[in-house]
């Protein structure tokens, strides 16, 4: 059996958001007791992410990490392409891919008990994103 959904997601600006209660409640809403879910996300600047939920400043330590790894554009000057706006944070996708596949158990995600699902917003000018989920399995 296949379920799948494409949900219109709200503009969050830069951070990571949890999006674990929404994808349960769409794998619930398959019907799928045993499978697998894929995420995507239609978004050139969104990523998806498996995080720890025990600790709140997890999520702004991650934003901060990566922005080292990849900092704004906002004072760089010697870009390689004059039409890409934005070279080093779109490099963070070397790193946090815009899919993410999960186990489904139980009709739940098969995640580990402390872990989330993020929506990883990298740009402070976000635009409304799509988010499509397919969950595949019996």
């Amino acid at each position: 059996m296949v379920y799948q959904d494409t949900l219109q997601l709200a503009q969050q600006g830069k951070g990571a958001y949890e999006i674990g209660n929404l994808v349960a409640g769409l794998i619930k809403k398959s019907g799928i007791n045993t499978g697998t879910c894929q995420l995507y996300i239609h978004s050139s600047t969104a990523s998806l992410l498996i995080g720890d939920t025990t600790d709140e400043t997890t999520q702004s330590e991650t934003a901060s990490f990566m922005a080292q790894l990849a900092p704004s554009n906002d004072n760089f000057e010697n870009k390689i392409n004059r039409n890409m706006e934005a070279v080093p944070e779109e490099m963070r996708y070397a790193l946090a891919q815009p899919s993410l596949s999960i186990p489904v158990k139980n009709t739940r995600p098969g995640i580990g008990v402390w872990q989330g699902i993020f929506l990883w917003e990298n740009s402070a000018q976000a635009a409304d994103c799509k988010l499509t989920i397919t969950v595949t399995g019996e």
